[in-house]
């Protein structure tokens, strides 16, 4: 496991630099990656370099779930604003990936990086039918 000391130094160089944050603020919410930033990471969740597998960036907000505040008539006491979800940051990334490629099967996912506002999440997703079928080369 020697090679993976190096790629991890390098991928730590990769976080420092700010111009990398401040590319991946400028992308949309979800966005298909041609190769993962923590190659490590992704090995170890199943992703291979070859036709099927695909790695995708999607940015989850931080901060609770809040409701809009009912602004008409009388208000409730209790208008319950802010709401701690029963579910992660990384699944809510993992099923905003599904929902774009609907076609793939999620793997798993790791945090890239993260601000003040955003945390981007990285998620191998399969082609069950192309990563499966040996003769598709």
């Amino acid at each position: 496991m020697g090679s993976f000391k190096y790629i991890r130094e390098n991928e730590r160089k990769i976080y420092e630099d700010r111009g990398f944050l401040l590319k991946i603020q400028r992308e949309p919410i979800t966005v298909r990656v041609d190769r993962p930033t923590k190659l490590t990471k992704a090995k170890s969740l199943g992703y291979k370099a070859k036709q099927g597998y695909i790695i995708v960036r999607t940015r989850v907000a931080k901060g609770s779930y809040r409701r809009p505040r009912p602004t008409h008539a009388r208000r409730p006491s209790k208008t319950g604003l802010y709401f701690n979800l029963d579910i992660s940051k990384k699944k809510i990334a993992e099923f905003r990936a599904s929902r774009v490629y609907k076609n793939m099967q999620v793997l798993g996912s790791y945090l890239v990086a993260k601000n003040g506002q955003y945390d981007w999440f990285e998620i191998v997703m399969k082609d069950p039918i192309l990563a499966d079928n040996k003769s598709a080369r």
